[in-house]
């Protein structure tokens, strides 16, 4: 039976001193400390913590250990039964979560503790661009309004509440249409996703049936060429200017000679920018037969493909420094720090200062790979333009069943859109 309270000093350093000189009994007992915190006392001379907590819900208090004295001081005995009672009132249960502590499995209660997780867990898994997104979204926009909260209390108002103050700041501040607040919204849903899959959180998502902010329109942007890609109007010719422009000694666009390829390699093979900016000397083979090129680093699994390389595209590949030279054929410039090779982001700045140049108006990096895989499927090669893209299949056929290269119905479609490009830049050079 437990002693009273009363009988005890009542200060933390007197309680302190007491435990460290009271003899052990002749069979086990028990001392109360107050505020539910008592010591059991071993004939062996052990002292250990304990409580008897009962969780929200439950009928019956447990007793739960919290450590042994004097390795746990009173003082800090009480500061872990005070953290059990908070875990108890929220339902959960102290003793697994003292089970999960000895094994190294972090605590996760609060939106800050979550995203510290999730990153931690992230970082080095994912492309550097998608960490830093995810990174300066969660840590720079979510945590500062909610990272001090408990799962248990976060609900959809709190944050739609964020995300719509989000998506109104950046309208004012004119940095984007408020699509940026999208991105905020689907990280959060990825976190919380990700994170029930990892066993951290068993809280429903409280961001599930929130509407994105920002109407976002598709880009449909094509480059038009006036015979297989003709707009609104027929004599518009963006593809062909785009590419004589590229072609031209000296060029009127300001890149060098290896960024001026990767933008024409991209234009005829329909690559996305980190594949063609990424390419290697060993993935190339430049043999006048059969040329082709092997994508070894994509956004998806079913990127990584195998292309045959155009005649003209071989020539470009085959003009530039020779396999000796380094590892990537567009290396990045001297004291770069994002990458050994031409960054994406690199690529596109130049892709947009060419288009400025050029008076073409409100294209991206990215329409090059539109304007291919549309002008492939003009022409008649739809049978092949999935497999060109490096895209999933959609149909169980192409998932499970079809592993065939199509290296020549992708050969015959890639030399005709090529020769549909020369075409445009002869024409735009005539003009």
């Amino acid at each position: 039976m437990a002693n009273a309270a009363r009988t005890l000093p009542r200060t933390e350093r007197g309680l302190q001193a007491y435990l460290s000189n009271i003899r052990a009994p002749a069979e086990r007992g028990w001392l109360a400390l107050g505020d539910g915190l008592t010591v059991c006392l071993e004939p062996s001379g052990a002292k250990t913590f304990q409580a008897r907590i009962r969780r929200q819900g439950e009928s019956n208090a447990r007793r739960v250990r919290i450590g042994s004295f004097p390795a746990l001081s009173v003082a800090d005995a009480r500061k872990k039964l005070a953290d059990m009672k908070s875990l108890a009132r929220e339902g959960r249960d102290p003793a697994l979560e003292q089970r999960r502590a000895r094994a190294g499995i972090k605590p996760v209660r609060t939106l800050a503790d979550l995203v510290d997780e999730y990153l931690g867990r992230r970082e080095g898994v994912v492309a550097a661009k998608t960490f830093r997104l995810e990174s300066d979204l969660l840590e720079g926009v979510l945590a500062p309004k909610l990272g001090a909260r408990l799962l248990l209390d976060l609900a959809p108002v709190d944050f739609g509440s964020v995300v719509s103050d989000y998506a109104a700041r950046l309208k004012r501040e004119g940095r984007s249409s408020g699509t940026n607040a999208n991105k905020l919204l689907a990280v959060a849903r990825r976190m919380f996703r990700t994170a029930r899959g990892w066993g951290l959180v068993d809280t429903a998502d409280p961001t599930a049936g929130l509407a994105r902010p920002a109407k976002e329109a598709p880009q449909n942007r094509v480059l038009w060429d006036g015979r297989v890609l003709v707009g609104p109007d027929a004599s518009v010719n963006e593809l062909g200017q785009l590419v004589a422009a590229l072609r031209a000694d000296p060029s009127p666009v300001q890149a060098s000679d290896s960024t001026r390829v990767a933008l024409l390699l991209t234009t005829m093979l329909g690559l996305r920018a980190l594949e063609a900016c990424s390419l290697e000397w060993r993935a190339l083979d430049l043999q006048p037969q059969a040329p082709a090129l092997t994508v070894t680093t994509s956004k998806t699994r079913a990127g990584l493909r195998t292309l045959p390389l155009p005649t003209a595209a071989a020539e470009l590949l085959r003009g530039l420094k020779p396999r000796g030279a380094g590892r990537f054929v567009f290396p990045a410039r001297d004291g770069a720090r994002r990458a050994d090779h031409l960054h994406p982001e690199s690529l596109s700045r130049a892709f947009a200062r060419a288009c400025e140049r050029l008076s073409i108006k409100g294209a991206s990096l990215h329409d090059l790979r539109r304007t291919c895989l549309s002008g492939l499927i003009e022409l008649g090669h739809e049978a092949v333009a999935e497999r060109i893209a490096g895209h999933t299949a959609r149909h169980v056929l192409g998932r499970h069943y079809d592993r065939s290269t199509r290296l020549e119905p992708m050969r015959a479609a890639l030399e005709a859109w090529a020769a549909a490009v020369e075409r445009a830049r002869i024409a735009a050079s005539e003009e």
